[in-house]
């Protein structure tokens, strides 16, 4: 979804030279000399790629409290010059207090963040800044690491909004200011659907917007949006139901977690003791891959970001038993179910097959 977003992307021709010839269509360019009100194209960069931003020479920075009407000032092109910016596609940063409008090409990759906590080195300021890396620019200040990343995450909200609202009907703008709220925080989000009879699909990956406008269109539709933890469920009805399928089937959204839990499962009741973190280093290692469990989604339950390999001490509650146990979750490949015993018996662990369960195995690291 977020391919259909516009980007001014003309490589053969200069940033500079581009928005020059856009913003001239609707304001005078400044000319020293000659024009002595307008616009201009600057960079105080002297390398590629230039950080580019336009300046408003000449006028007044706000309007005269005596006076009366629209502002005449500076403010009022900021304003004017960012809405075309944004409308045409580029990538644009406004801070306020400031009469600068950075401006970039949107990259054409978009998957990721857009604004990042970096730290500062220049003495005697902040020691945190909140970047556009698009443009290159500090929007942000922060005293530490962590409130400057929960003002980036703000800042990526609201820019996955904007581009949210240039995809969509203006009669779905409310729907996704509300989406926004429910969704919170995440830019990553996996779409799970659940039918009757207890048959569920595997989670899909999704960028923010995804989810945003999906949750958007069932807010529109009437449909209850029930947050639960970082996990947002609804209700929604088949496209074409017959007799032979149910009525409705659930859809949950829930963020990618930034701290998966990998090659394990995350109950906080179950401990787990050093011969459980060996084994998952020693199966990573050799090539497998372990499962991935991200956020809870209620009753117990948690997401299943990726199949693969995990590991728990054979008993969790009491780690004074002996031994470790690996099992396949989900659809690992038949060739890494193989390579389990075979990894650990090379490093010297002693491996049982579980009888009663195909990919499942008890093993003992080997004795002191």
């Amino acid at each position: 979804m977020t391919d259909t977003v516009p980007r001014a992307v003309l490589p053969s021709v200069s940033l500079a030279a581009r928005v020059t010839t856009l913003l001239a269509r609707t304001f005078p360019e400044y000319v020293p000399g000659v024009v002595h009100e307008g616009f201009r194209v600057e960079s105080l960069d002297t390398r590629e790629p230039r950080r580019m931003f336009v300046r408003w020479h000449g006028g007044t920075p706000t309007r005269p409290v005596w006076t009366h009407g629209p502002g005449l000032g500076r403010e009022k092109y900021k304003a004017q010059i960012l809405e075309v910016l944004t409308r045409e596609g580029y990538a644009v940063t406004s801070v306020p207090g400031r009469m600068d409008v950075y401006v970039s090409d949107r990259p054409h990759d978009t998957a990721g963040p857009r604004f990042a906590p970096v730290a500062n080195d220049v003495p005697f300021t902040s020691p945190w800044l909140v970047m556009d890396l698009w443009t290159r620019a500090h929007i942000a200040v922060g005293d530490t690491e962590e409130e400057a990343a929960a003002e980036a995450m703000y800042c990526e909200r609201r820019h996955v909004l904007t581009d949210a609202r240039m995809v969509t009907a203006p009669e779905l703008y409310a729907f996704l200011e509300r989406a926004d709220e429910i969704l919170g925080d995440g830019l990553t989000w996996l779409r799970r659907e659940v039918h009757q009879v207890v048959k569920h699909t595997k989670p899909v990956r999704h960028e923010r917007i995804d989810a945003l406008v999906d949750v958007a269109n069932a807010l529109q539709r009437g449909e209850a949006v029930t947050p639960e933890g970082r996990l947002v469920g609804y209700k929604t009805p088949y496209p074409t139901a017959g007799e032979d399928r149910p009525d409705t089937y659930s859809v949950h959204w829930v963020p990618k977690s930034v701290s998966p839990a990998v090659g394990y499962f995350p109950d906080a009741e179950w401990q787990r003791g050093p011969e459980v973190a060996v084994a998952i280093t020693l199966l990573i290692e050799a090539g497998l891959t372990p499962v991935r469990y991200g956020e809870s989604i209620g009753g117990g339950s948690v997401m299943c970001e990726a199949d693969g390999f995990m590991v728990s001490a054979a008993d969790p509650s009491d780690l004074r038993v002996p031994g470790i146990h690996i099992d396949g979750i989900g659809s690992p490949s038949a060739d890494q179910t193989a390579r389990v015993p075979e990894v650990l018996r090379a490093a010297g662990w002693r491996v049982e097959g579980d009888r009663g369960w195909s990919g499942a195995w008890t093993a003992f690291p080997p004795a002191e």
